[in-house]
């Protein structure tokens, strides 16, 4: 959280708002993370994939019992069950205010798996539950079109509370381009190895990208995930003893990996919001190779910051692989172009202000 969130938190703290973070399970190190940011770490009742209605029941009475301990005037929640759990307990705590943020709908929303009834069921019974709670919401955010329309509908006579931001904030001074120097051309994937996710296709392509261009990295980080569509470790492993890929496992700080002639590859198939790996690759400077999925081909300017490939074709994940290996000239000229985006686009505190621009508005007129 400190790390997707960290930014919005000190942004918040320094225009004088007492900020309170809510999360499941925290250890001592997480909760002394949001402390350091002047926030106050609270524990509540959640089941981050669980479907049983009655622990969603029984997050909602302890985030509206929290809530109403705590005097809470502003509820902040992302990802959809939070969205749910949250605007119904904001509701029943009469927290004046409330903002949701649709970070991409996942796979349950995803266009490319076969049909599956109790999936089709679950997804049903999502979309008319957040019907019903969204309109409860202030404002809220989405991060790309599909979204935007999904949001909007939603909402229906309510869609002018909809708002596309472009990221939810990044520290482009943190996420900052290395110092120029040569090092091998690495292709880097990263995220949860979810086969949704592309990891399949990726090691395909590397593998193909090694047998012609052997002095080329392929680095994987991330770890498998309790997630059903996740890879297994011995397939992880597997390819990597093969040498198809070099898996690093997860990473809680994935800059030393950004180097200038690196390049981010998410072959996706996932509806997104807009992935944070996209947003630190370009502002380290780094080209990006994506789909057209929700929230990535969008981002990237064809033949200028990267590259759009259609989803699920790791040939044509290795063709761009192979132009980039035998042009790397392209890889630094890309690279800036996509660091000047990022700086445009992605900054955090610009984005925090036009998410809390009314409370913005009231602490100025107070």
């Amino acid at each position: 959280m400190q790390k997707f969130r960290g930014q919005m938190t000190t942004f918040l703290v320094d225009h004088g708002f007492s900020v309170y973070c809510f999360a499941p399970n925290y250890d001592a190190e997480s909760r002394r993370a949001i402390e350091a940011l002047g926030a106050t770490p609270v524990d509540f009742a959640h089941e981050r994939s669980g479907t049983n209605p009655l622990t969603a029941l029984a997050s909602v009475c302890d985030l509206a019992k929290q809530f109403k301990r705590l005097n809470i005037d502003v509820v902040f929640c992302y990802f959809l069950k939070p969205i749910v759990i949250s605007n119904i307990a904001a509701k029943i705590a009469r927290v004046p205010t409330v903002y949701s943020m649709i970070e991409g709908r996942g796979m349950l929303f995803s266009e490319n798996t076969p049909f599956n009834l109790k999936r089709e069921v679950i997804k049903r019974a999502v979309i008319t539950t957040l019907r019903a709670v969204l309109p409860n919401s202030d404002r809220a955010f989405v991060l790309n079109r599909e979204d935007r329309a999904f949001a909007e509908g939603l909402l229906g006579k309510k869609a002018h509370r909809v708002t596309q931001l472009n990221g939810i904030g990044l520290d482009t001074d943190y996420y900052s381009p290395h110092p120029y120097y040569e090092k091998p051309l690495r292709f880097i994937f990263c995220g949860r190895l979810l086969k949704s996710k592309g990891v399949v296709e990726f090691v395909e392509a590397s593998k193909k990208v090694r047998a012609k261009h052997p002095e080329v990295e392929c680095i994987v980080i991330g770890d498998v995930d309790e997630n059903a569509d996740s890879a297994t470790r011995e397939e992880i492993e597997g390819w990597d003893r093969k040498g198809f890929v070099d898996w690093v496992g997860f990473q809680p700080d994935t800059r030393p990996f950004f180097h200038r002639h690196g390049v981010l590859v998410l072959p996706t198939f996932y509806p997104e919001g807009l992935p944070r790996s996209i947003q630190e690759s370009l502002s380290m400077a780094c080209p990006v190779i994506t789909t057209e999925a929700p929230g990535c081909g969008e981002q990237i300017d064809e033949g200028v910051t990267g590259f759009v490939v259609q989803s699920q074709d790791s040939q044509a994940l290795a063709d761009k692989m192979v132009y980039l290996a035998e042009n790397t000239d392209r890889i630094a000229e890309m690279g800036e172009a996509g660091r000047r985006y990022a700086e445009k686009a992605f900054e955090s505190n610009a984005i925090n202000r036009i998410i809390f621009r009314d409370l913005l508005s009231e602490a100025l007129r107070d």
